[in-house]
């Protein structure tokens, strides 16, 4: 029977959302109201089953992440009765058409990289159907309460990305049949230019997305530093993006009574 008290948020993007921060002592001590849909098979976990959000999130070959600081962020505010369930599906370095289901069959048809290949067929080489099929199983049990991205540094250039993105949002709205009005999308900032940041010159794209398009909201990345290839976040810096995220979700839901 569906939970009411059991809040469900989709994360999705490419190498900043899958997380590539080492796992350390401190995340690994984790709720058990906290639990994360596996989007993929592996050694410790088994396709579309809840387990607790011990990372790594979306699958077992990556690493620390933003959702997993979100969630436990996000415990210590709300009501202690509620379950923060993530369901994530990330490919590291993909352009936001993989997500697209209208043009992400041909994009991926011309991948040639090995090691994304590795990633795509993790997720039956359709991002976008994976994490639909899994947020499906997932509303069983719970409600969605959430859409978080964290994607741009490979295309948020121009208003196409933002377009595609958009599109995205409302597709899974379409097909999941929730409220637009109260589940917001949360787009997260880039590694700023102040920090080093080499894709930091997406952020301006990514800002201009809540101007444009309702009930959408940026997630900052301010003190969010890099590791040493100013590129990925470090695990600190992925620590307190997460816990933007989830700030930024309570602003919101407070401030407009969702």
């Amino acid at each position: 029977m569906k939970d009411q008290n059991f809040w469900i948020f989709l994360c999705f993007g490419q190498s900043n959302m899958a997380g590539q921060a080492p796992i350390e002592q401190q995340d690994l001590m984790v709720s058990d109201r906290f639990l994360s849909m596996a989007t993929t098979d592996g050694p410790d976990r088994k396709l579309g089953t809840w387990r607790k959000a011990v990372p790594p999130l979306c699958r077992a070959d990556a690493n620390l992440g933003p959702a997993d600081w979100f969630g436990r962020t996000l415990l210590e505010a709300v009501p202690e009765n509620v379950h923060i369930g993530i369901v994530s599906v990330a490919v590291e370095g993909c352009p936001i058409t993989f997500f697209d289901k209208d043009q992400n069959a041909r994009v991926i048809a011309c991948e040639d990289r090995d090691w994304m290949n590795d990633i795509l067929d993790q997720y039956g080489r359709n991002p976008y159907e994976r994490l639909l099929s899994m947020a499906k199983v997932a509303t069983i049990d719970g409600v969605i309460k959430g859409i978080l991205l964290h994607q741009g540094e490979t295309d948020a250039y121009d208003q196409q990305w933002q377009k595609t993105v958009w599109k995205i949002y409302c597709d899974l709205q379409q097909e999941l049949s929730f409220d637009p009005t109260v589940v917001p999308l949360l787009v997260g900032e880039v590694v700023r230019s102040e920090y080093g940041g080499i894709c930091g010159h997406a952020n301006p794209t990514i800002n201009d997305m809540a101007n444009r398009y309702p009930n959408t909201y940026v997630v900052s990345s301010e003190g969010c530093l890099p590791c040493g290839d100013y590129l990925h976040f470090c695990g600190e810096g992925y620590r307190l993006l997460g816990r933007h995220y989830a700030q930024r979700y309570l602003e919101v839901i407070k401030n407009h009574q969702i």
